[in-house]
């Protein structure tokens, strides 16, 4: 467990304890303490330019698993030409794209704050918005913010 500084946060449910933010490279991550002692619930606002790598890195692999595009013939090597992202992200279905992109904006977010701060958490993750919430407000290159619960493990 690691030391942290508290400031009072107010909200409509009364006052609650809030740990200073943690700023990262790419991201700053706000704890809350719980009810119970064994979880901490941590808000994180990720950075446009860590959304944008990660949305990359997981169109091409999407792109590269793909079945070949009608219309479109591959090269030597199993390469695809040069097709326009938007003709690629909408045959994949951006549903798809957004919704592997969004788990691991959370699982590298959360596990990078976890590794830092040297905490020892259990494999259970709760995101407290829906997907719907998270897919709705998720734009490749801007700002992203979620709410999580971590299970501390003693």
């Amino acid at each position: 467990m690691f030391v942290a500084s508290y400031i009072l946060y107010v909200n409509e449910l009364g006052i609650e304890n809030v740990e200073a933010p943690s700023h990262f490279e790419d991201f700053s991550v706000t704890n809350t303490t719980s009810s119970s002692d064994r979880e901490l619930k941590v808000r994180a606002v990720v950075s446009g330019a860590k959304t944008q790598v990660i949305f990359n890195d997981v169109f091409d692999k999407l792109v590269a698993a793909a079945q070949p595009i009608p219309g479109f013939r591959r090269e030597k090597g199993g390469k695809t030409p040069n097709i326009p992202r938007e003709i690629l992200l909408e045959i994949l279905g951006p549903s798809k794209v957004y919704k592997q992109t969004i788990k691991n904006v959370i699982n590298s977010t959360v596990a990078e704050y976890v590794q830092k701060n040297g905490l020892k958490v259990g494999k259970d993750l709760t995101v407290e918005q829906s997907f719907e919430d998270l897919e709705n407000s998720f734009e490749p290159g801007e700002t992203f913010s979620f709410s999580a619960v971590v299970q501390l493990l003693e």
